[in-house]
């Protein structure tokens, strides 16, 4: 009897390990996760404001040129 109940206790921490350590490789994936999301957020944060720089330095630049066009045809009339 008493080997039948050592043999059972042996059985249940093997199962209580390998769920230990299913449990560990679990956090491990969802860390991991976690930060390929935090890095893309943070990229498409940085992004967006190049694009918004880039979009108002366009804007400023074909206003300039816009006002030199009108500053010549004004030169000739």
């Amino acid at each position: 009897i008493c080997e039948k109940i050592l043999d059972l206790t042996f059985h249940l921490f093997v199962c209580a390990l390998a769920g230990a350590g299913a449990a560990v490789i679990a956090m491990v994936h969802f860390l991991m996760a976690l930060a390929a999301n935090w890095g893309y957020l943070k990229d498409a944060s940085r992004m967006q404001k190049y694009e918004d720089i880039k979009s108002k330095e366009e804007q400023e630049l074909h206003d300039i040129h816009s006002t030199r066009s009108k500053e010549r045809l004004n030169a000739y009339t």
